[in-house]
């Protein structure tokens, strides 16, 4: 049997600067993404203060994002819990 494993969210950041509340993405940045600050943005570890991103979902256009999971989470498992953070009726609206 395989073992069960609790994700925990990360937990924003205060920046005094732009005055909003921000996770960090680390080299996304680099890669030409510009990240809109929205709350349906998330990053899960397995540790209860891990440093080690499992799954993050990120907002990079009106409609567009970015998701990143790694191991112990299958991709359509890593889609499925993206999905569900996202308004049920997103497909509505596009």
């Amino acid at each position: 049997m395989d073992k069960v494993n609790q994700l925990f969210s990360k937990i924003p950041h205060y920046n005094k600067l732009s005055r909003q509340y921000e996770l960090d993405f680390r080299d996304r940045g680099r890669a030409g993404l510009k990240f809109q600050s929205l709350f349906k943005n998330f990053q899960q570890t397995i540790e209860k203060n891990g440093s080690q991103t499992i799954l993050q979902l990120d907002r990079v256009g009106k409609a567009k994002y970015v998701m990143d999971c790694r191991y112990p989470l299958t991709g359509y498992q890593s889609f499925c819990m993206c999905l569900a953070s996202i308004d049920s009726k997103v497909c509505c609206t596009l």
